[in-house]
């Protein structure tokens, strides 16, 4: 069940596990793209786009991984293919068959383990930011990348939260930052779940040559740093960067963003 706010659509799909929360845009006739944020923020992320988007002749849902947003926690610890698996349950239980991907970080690896668990169902994947870390660095964030909070009556934990945020994306403005530290109060002292999943898993990127895949992402994306690294690991793949953009290119750029990623898809502008 949906309710209208705005352009988008807002509404919850009921899972054995619990309940996954959802934006939506546009006529669902239309070529679906699916949309899996980062952690540990939610759909939110990609609210301003989600009218472009649409206006360029797509039908889009982005979803709040379980967890975070306004989803529900998973039963137990996931790895990535769980998450994956989740991502295709959604997608069922909204009657989406075939779909095009874009995930951003998290979401981007989310989205690349779901497009190898089912390929038939992908027209094609979007990775807004692939994190490919090397064994070194996967074990050292292992040990101390994103440790939580502990909340405490006087408030100390909402400082930790917002210097954290602002540490990472010195470019937002204050009510950015409010939204991103109320998303990391929704999912809780521990933050870091799907991160973990991230540290853990080793993504076959070779299999993913049979998948058309597209490298989309801000100039100024934080992972922007793995480019190369991400480009010979899938030669196959064009990259298309939005001049000035950060990890919220969306958000900040969304008429660029909604341009190429509609140019990547090859859909046609919708008419009233």
């Amino acid at each position: 069940m949906s309710r209208v706010r705005g352009a988008a659509r807002r509404g919850y799909v009921d899972l054995p596990w619990g309940q996954v929360h959802y934006r939506e845009a546009g006529p669902p006739a239309r070529p679906t793209l699916l949309i899996v944020h980062q952690s540990p923020l939610s759909s939110a992320t990609y609210d301003a786009v989600l009218a472009p988007l649409a206006a360029r002749g797509l039908h889009v849902v982005a979803v709040d991984t379980p967890g975070f947003g306004m989803s529900d926690p998973p039963p137990h610890r996931w790895t990535i293919p769980g998450y994956a698996t989740a991502l295709w349950q959604t997608a069922d239980a909204l009657g989406l068959d075939r779909v095009h991907l874009l995930g951003q970080h998290t979401g981007a690896t989310i989205g690349a383990e779901a497009a190898l668990q089912a390929p038939h169902r992908v027209g094609r994947l979007i990775l807004q930011g692939l994190p490919l870390y090397d064994p070194a660095e996967r074990a050292e964030k292992k040990t101390g990348y994103a440790p939580g909070y502990r909340p405490d009556r006087d408030g100390s934990h909402l400082r930790v939260i917002w210097e954290r945020v602002y540490g990472l994306y010195p470019r937002l403005t204050p009510d950015e930052a409010d939204r991103q530290v109320a998303e990391y109060l929704m999912t809780g002292p521990d933050y870091a779940t799907a991160y973990r999943a991230v540290f853990d898993h080793t993504l076959d990127t070779a299999a993913l040559a049979t998948v058309p895949t597209v490298l989309l992402h801000g100039a100024d994306d934080l992972v922007d740093r793995m480019t190369p690294v991400v480009r010979a690991a899938l030669p196959h793949a064009p990259l298309v960067t939005i001049p000035g953009g950060t990890d919220f290119v969306a958000d900040e750029q969304p008429e660029a963003f909604a341009d190429a990623v509609a140019g990547q898809l090859d859909v046609e502008v919708a008419t009233p």
